[in-house]
């Protein structure tokens, strides 16, 4: 009999867990721009967590924060995301209005991922297999046995099978529309009568971002009956593409009614504070597939971040396939199963454009360089690596390089230069790029002086075998690949290369012709000094901007440049590049053309994340929310306290919810309570400052 309890138990649980869920208690509050639960039995009024958050606060829950006028209404409108659609496209040529009608597509896409019941493992990279033939003989519009129809799409149906079929009515639907759990809810009239209809303008026939694109746009969306319009205007493309990033920001889904709630009314006018936004990604010491590098387009997209560093090529491998020289990839790629052939480059890079995203490639040298070189000698070419394959040898790494399994390419070998032509020659054409990185730094001097080829270059010569002549021959590398890649891209074409700061460089690179990558930390002068040269900058502070630091047990240079303390949420968005200008007077303000011009050449900041100890499995995991918090102050950049308590790590952690949603594996930064009751998670600091009625920042 207890057996026979225990099944009927069970059997009972069963079913209610398939035909029944709890309700919520609770109602939610807004209170100085935070969200507070109350049990709704003790509050005149009910309103869900979802509602609360989109509406609590004068900015709401962006991220980035717009920089510009926001305005936004404190109620709401429920709606079925099948009746959201783009009624009016007004581009300036077919090509735009394509990405557009695609960057919509994308859009609508995401909105549907919000629903929790989504499955999360068809949550994949948008690409062109998403977008699936339906040839619709005669019969419903049937994805799987889940699906119940709306009304509307119930009366398209009776009137298609009313009609003889032609082949030409075959129609493109996207393969994840038969997953969406929001064509099996059943709405009520009111919801389903709610229409979301959206028209964008843009102006300028713009199709690929550059360091001097217009990235701003307007909204202005408003609510009349049954009727949200959404107007959205913007000088580019990739202005556009940020407006429905932001417009998808005003929509969450909400749980009592299983459907999408969205803000009656809005205005936001909006571009971002720098031009660089940029994420470096080591795929050379781990191998990424191309999925996960999809992937990663998709998180950069959602906090509108713009150009990818892609550190394709290192010491440890060469995985980036050469049609030009395929020795590269045969010598030296993981296994031929771990190349990036350049489909799969162009692949990427379209995908990447398509999120308002810049593909930089880096193929580093003269340092970090040994795998895919060592056929040089055995092919005539003479020796195209020094102090390589130590690791294997007699002699131990450290001492003559960086790091194990490095090595540095010869600057005496001029048939180092000619490969390099050729491999560059193939990365203009699969990348179109608008910069290259050539890496510069990492150099060793012990190597270079042990080198029987540099000892018989300097005999030669009649030069010394000092650091004075080291400095020159590094100079003389550059010097010659600088040459190559202008021959490389071709009279037609201009290619700015980006190099990391280094003594080396502040002593020898053309100011006119480089973009320098600051790697050292926010309390050096070196940055400062750079913009007061002249040059232009891109900040990558090791101490605030660096993800792979995080228990590193690896070792050599890079590892050893790890900060002390593992960089926080608070110190990614602490950094600001502008802040680290302290010795230039009035950089912020740049009321004179000398200062507007300091101000320019600081473009922007990018993160590092050099893989040693990552790959795919834990890319997100590393990065996200963490560089969320850079992406806002990249965009954003606020330079003082918020009005009443600083919203950044509420909207974090909300954002945090909102890249999950879209498959994004990022970690929590607190435990969910404290999304439950935004006013329960304060620090000491916090709760005294409150007491103190002073306001924080983050």
């Amino acid at each position: 009999m207890r057996v026979l309890a225990a099944i009927t138990l069970v059997a009972a649980a069963v079913s209610a867990q398939e035909y029944f869920r709890l309700s919520t208690p609770y109602s939610y509050t807004c209170q100085d721009n935070f969200c507070v639960r109350q049990v709704r039995t003790e509050v005149p009024t009910y309103q869900s967590q979802a509602g609360c958050q989109l509406t609590c606060g004068e900015r709401g829950n962006f991220m980035p924060t717009p920089t510009g006028t926001t305005r936004l209404s404190n109620n709401t409108r429920y709606f079925n995301p099948e009746h959201m659609e783009v009624t009016n496209i007004a581009a300036p040529d077919q090509e735009v209005s394509r990405m557009l009608e695609e960057a919509t597509r994308y859009m609508r896409r995401n909105i549907h991922f919000l629903h929790p019941d989504f499955p999360a493992h068809r949550k994949t990279p948008y690409t062109e297999a998403e977008r699936v033939q339906y040839v619709r003989e005669n019969q419903q519009r049937q994805f799987n046995q889940r699906i119940t129809f709306t009304e509307a799409s119930a009366q398209q149906q009776q009137q298609q099978q009313t009609q003889e079929f032609e082949p030409e009515q075959a129609q493109i639907y996207e393969s994840w529309e038969r997953f969406s759990p929001f064509l099996s809810e059943k709405y009520s009239h009111g919801i389903n009568r709610h229409r979301v209809n959206i028209e964008i303008t843009v102006a300028q026939p713009v199709t690929r971002l550059r360091l001097d694109t217009d990235e701003s746009y307007e909204i202005d969306m408003k609510t009349t009956g049954d009727e949200t319009l959404v107007r959205i205007q913007a000088p580019t493309y990739f202005g556009a593409r940020h407006a429905l990033e932001t417009f998808s920001q005003m929509i969450a889904f909400d749980e009592t009614n299983n459907a999408l709630m969205i803000l009656e009314d809005a205005t936001v006018t909006d571009s971002p504070r720098f031009r660089y936004r940029g994420f470096m990604l080591d795929t050379s010491r781990n191998f990424y597939p191309k999925e996960d590098l999809m992937r990663l387009m998709d998180t950069m997209a959602s906090n509108k971040m713009n150009y990818f560093q892609w550190h394709i090529t290192d010491g440890a491998s060469f995985p980036m396939y050469s049609e030009r020289r395929p020795e590269m990839s045969y010598y030296g790629a993981y296994s031929p199963r771990k190349v990036y052939y350049p489909n799969d480059i162009r692949e990427i890079v379209e995908y990447a454009r398509m999120r308002g995203i810049n593909v930089v490639p880096e193929i580093s040298g003269p340092a970090q360089s040994n795998a895919g070189w060592q056929w040089g000698e055995r092919s005539g070419k003479g020796p195209l690596l020094l102090c390589a394959g130590l690791c294997a040898g007699q002699d131990p790494w450290f001492n003559h390089l960086k790091e194990p399994e490095d090595g540095s390419l010869n600057p005496v070998n001029p048939e180092v230069y000619n490969i390099l032509e050729e491999i560059y020659q193939d990365a203009i054409e699969y990348f179109e790029p608008e910069m290259m990185h050539l890496g510069g730094d990492g150099v060793s001097f012990k190597c270079w002086q042990n080198s029987n080829a540099i000892q018989e270059y300097l005999a030669a010569n009649a030069l010394e075998s000092n650091s004075e002549q080291m400095f020159k021959l590094w100079n003389t590398y550059q010097n010659n690949v600088y040459a190559k890649m202008t021959s490389a891209a071709g009279p037609e074409r201009k290619i700015t290369p980006i190099i990391h700061s280094s003594s080396l460089a502040r002593n020898y690179i053309n100011k006119d012709n480089y973009i320098i990558q600051i790697n050292e930390p926010s309390s050096d002068p070196a940055a400062a000094q750079y913009v007061k040269d002249g040059y232009r900058v891109i900040l990558a502070n090791n101490d605030h901007w660096r993800v792979d630091c995080l228990d590193t047990a690896w070792y050599g240079e890079k590892a050893e440049r790890c900060p002390s303390i593992t960089p926080t949420w608070q110190s990614f968005f602490r950094n600001s590049p502008l802040d680290n200008m302290e010795s230039i007077p009035n950089i912020r303000d740049a009321q004179t053309p000398e200062a507007r011009t300091l101000r320019d050449n600081v473009l922007g900041g990018i993160v590092s994340l050099y893989s040693s100890e990552t790959d795919s499995n834990g890319l997100d995991s590393k990065a996200w929310p963490r560089v969320s918090a850079m992406a806002e102050r990249l965009w954003f950049d606020p330079t003082i306290a918020p009005q009443g308590f600083d919203t950044t790590l509420k909207r974090l952690n909300y954002h945090r919810q909102r890249m999950v949603s879209r498959g994004t594996r990022a970690s929590p930064l607190q435990p969910e309570i404290c999304m439950q009751d935004e006013s329960a998670c304060y620090s000491r600091e916090e709760y005294a400052a409150r007491a103190a009625n002073i306001p924080q920042a983050a």
